[in-house]
């Protein structure tokens, strides 16, 4: 028998939910050659003008080199992306009032759009997008490396939803914030994504769509956790304060995009992963697990980078 020590992960805070409409791009009707009959504006009307956005050289001041670590394949990575605080200024400026009635799901969509249109912000996150599709010529690797990525951000409370920009300028971030950047990064890839928002629990995951057969409850999305390094698929965890998710989680569809079709990989690993962790035998000392199934976590942590079990209660 091998035994390890394990700590209590600390309580996930409230989450909520974000809906990402897309909609197509319109083409302008063709120009004809008809007159066309113009209404002079009243006398006191007002236009509004168009906000100016800041400049180049105000957003990139105090630039900071940051490293994200990651793991793929068992080749645990780092990440270097700037980031600035002229951005962090301009955002935290922004912040859209927090819906009073936040349990009714259809009052959070203009609240969450906000977050993830900003064209500012779009210019600087997209910048990380191309640097995670630079590290592989693989589509379902660099999704991998994005999942990852994020997964590693530190979880803390936030008073407040993040922007997407914000969690890697703080380099933190609770289960909302981190769950809208990781939908964000993967709409940007091209697949499609959904929000799973677990109202008893005050839990928010990502939903990646997938085949049906790897998905929750047949849904057409995989669940993947964002506050802290897990396997795609993997929803079985236990949650400080809060247990495991007992509840239907509300799907809300944030993009529409490509299924993750070779998620199979994960899904397998995850099953594997929950047998290991239910032929363990707790005491005060930790957790015991048998050689075999010792083994085979120690190949899933570090094919993953799993959290040890000296650091996190792994679930």
């Amino acid at each position: 028998m091998t035994g390890d020590t394990a700590k209590t992960t600390p309580t996930p805070t409230q989450t909520s939910v974000v809906i990402v409409a897309s909609e197509p791009a319109t083409p302008p009707p063709a120009a004809t050659a008809l007159p066309v009959t113009v209404t002079p504006a009243p006398a006191n009307a007002t236009v509004t003008p168009v906000p100016a956005l800041p400049s180049t050289a105000m957003l990139e001041t105090g630039a900071k080199k940051q490293a994200y670590p990651y793991a793929i394949r068992g080749m645990p990575q780092f990440l270097y992306f700037n980031t600035y605080d002229g951005v962090r200024d301009y955002l935290r400026d922004r912040y859209p009032d927090r819906p009073t009635d936040f349990y009714n799901v259809s009052t959070l969509e203009d609240y969450y759009q906000h977050y993830v249109s900003d064209p500012v912000q779009k210019k600087y996150l997209d910048a990380l997008v191309e640097n995670i599709r630079e590290r592989s010529e693989l589509p379902p690797e660099r999704a991998r490396i994005a999942v990852s990525l994020i997964q590693h951000i530190p979880y803390a409370p936030t008073t407040q939803t993040l922007y997407p920009y914000e969690v890697l300028y703080y380099d933190m971030g609770k289960c909302e914030d981190k769950s809208i950047l990781m939908a964000y990064v993967l709409s940007k890839m091209g697949y499609g994504t959904a929000l799973f928002l677990y109202y008893p629990e005050h839990h928010m995951a990502l939903g990646l769509k997938c085949p049906k057969q790897y998905s929750i409850a047949g849904s057409g999305y995989c669940f993947v956790e964002t506050t802290s390094p897990s396997i795609m698929t993997y929803s079985n965890g236990t949650y400080a304060g809060v247990g495991k998710l007992t509840s239907k989680p509300e799907i809300i569809k944030l993009s529409d995009g490509d299924s993750f079709d070779q998620i199979a990989e994960e899904y397998t690993d995850a099953q594997s992963y929950d047998a290991v962790i239910n032929s363990a035998v707790w005491n005060d000392s930790g957790m015991f697990l048998d050689t075999f199934n010792y083994g085979q976590f120690g190949y899933l942590r570090e094919k993953y980078g799993l959290f040890d079990l000296d650091l996190v209660k792994i679930p």
